[in-house]
């Protein structure tokens, strides 16, 4: 009788064992699971869009300056603009420059819950005030000057940068979530 009472209890203790350890390793691969999709939602909703929406507006901006503005010195904010740069400069601002800048400044006011970090980055939110400038400009484009652009400048290398270090470290992470995944899986 006491055999079979050990017995029993042996195989209850060791059917909580097992039940325990299944758990654990199932609340593991949900963390994970959840780990994954968070890093793949960041890279899918935010910042590959961004990525990609800055490196074209840099390319964009960058042979728009060297085809079109003077040497250092002679800057749109220095000299009149002869009427066939005024107009390229709208069509550049309207069709390429402003609605870029839009399209970022919506992807981050509607994903940035997927922000790395705790708080916003600074230079993010200086891109986004300077893209909310774009509305005002573009309200008011016949009265602005030419030359004239968004009242709160550009961030300059520091968003690009932002974006493709976060990019990067993000790519990198799923990387390291999804190999550890296979391999215990």
């Amino acid at each position: 009788m006491i055999a079979a009472m050990v017995t029993a209890c042996a195989s209850i203790l060791i059917a909580v064992m097992a039940y325990w350890l299944n758990h654990q390793g199932e609340v593991r691969r949900s963390l994970r699971k959840a780990q994954i999709d968070r890093v793949s939602s960041q890279l899918k909703d935010l910042y590959g869009p961004l990525l990609i929406l800055a490196e074209t507006n840099e390319k964009a901006w960058s042979e728009y300056r060297k085809c079109y503005i003077l040497p250092v010195g002679s800057g749109l904010d220095e000299i009149p603009l002869p009427e066939l740069e005024e107009t390229r400069w709208h069509t550049w601002v309207e069709s390429v420059f402003a609605p870029t800048a839009q399209r970022m400044r919506e992807i981050v006011t509607t994903r940035g819950d997927l922000i790395i970090g705790g708080e916003m980055p600074p230079v993010v939110l200086e891109f986004c005030a300077h893209a909310a400038t774009y509305n005002a400009l573009l309200a008011n484009w016949e009265a602005a000057s030419p030359s004239k652009s968004t009242l709160i400048r550009h961030p300059g290398n520091g968003f690009l940068s932002y974006i493709r270090e976060s990019y990067g470290s993000l790519k990198a992470e799923q990387a390291l979530l999804l190999k550890a995944a296979r391999e215990s899986g």
